[in-house]
């Protein structure tokens, strides 16, 4: 019987997480050279012996910046870019009309919308938790619910949700659904059979979306 496995990987560092910006789902926001550094590195990993099982799915949040990252993991795993499925249901949370700005204008005017843990308040016309949560499920319920290893590429904040559900992770007190820690930008967390492990990366992420 084959075994499933899902790899889920955050984007590398953009030029928004560099200067502390909200972004958003809908503009391309470039990976610095960092984060295009990150992304080669995930596809190290993967390249290791044993890593990774033959022909994964491969599935990609259809933003910019989990595009660019998967292009540069696909050329050091040689996939074929163009046969991921991508998908509006791998997007970050959506910040609404605080997208495409700074942190501090924005706490400037309504508060502080950086949480513990590393996690954002939302915004009043934007996504909430449960909403994530729910476009989620439904991706694990259709694409991700194959037999095989999957390929994830996504975001902090939604990856932190969908590892949470698929993980067994605690509900958060008050944002109402699972979240797993925080990862680093480039890293991999693979989960199988209900557990969790850091394949690449580590804890303690410092940078939002």
């Amino acid at each position: 019987m084959t075994r499933t496995r899902h790899f889920i990987m955050r984007h590398g560092e953009t030029v928004f997480n560099h200067a502390l910006r909200l972004q958003s789902n809908t503009i391309h926001t470039p990976l610095t050279r960092l984060g295009c550094d990150q992304a080669t590195h995930m596809g190290e990993a993967l390249r290791a012996p044993g890593a990774l099982g033959p022909d994964p799915h491969v599935h990609v949040s259809d933003t910019g910046r989990a595009l660019q990252t998967l292009a540069l993991i696909a050329e050091g795993i040689g996939i074929d870019w163009f046969a991921a499925q991508q998908t509006p249901d791998l997007r970050e949370i959506d910040m609404g009309s605080w997208c495409l700005r700074g942190y501090v204008e924005v706490e400037a005017e309504v508060g502080p919308i950086r949480l513990p843990d590393h996690l954002l308040r939302p915004a009043p016309d934007g996504e909430d938790y449960p909403a994530i949560a729910a476009r989620l499920h439904r991706w694990l319920a259709g694409p991700g619910a194959a037999p095989g290893d999957h390929l994830v590429v996504m975001h902090g904040i939604s990856s932190r949700v969908l590892r949470g559900i698929m993980a067994g992770y605690p509900v958060h007190p008050d944002l109402g659904v699972p979240i797993a820690p925080s990862l680093v930008q480039g890293s991999i967390a693979l989960v199988e059979g209900g557990q969790e492990r850091v394949l690449f990366g580590s804890t303690a992420g410092t940078e939002h979306a």
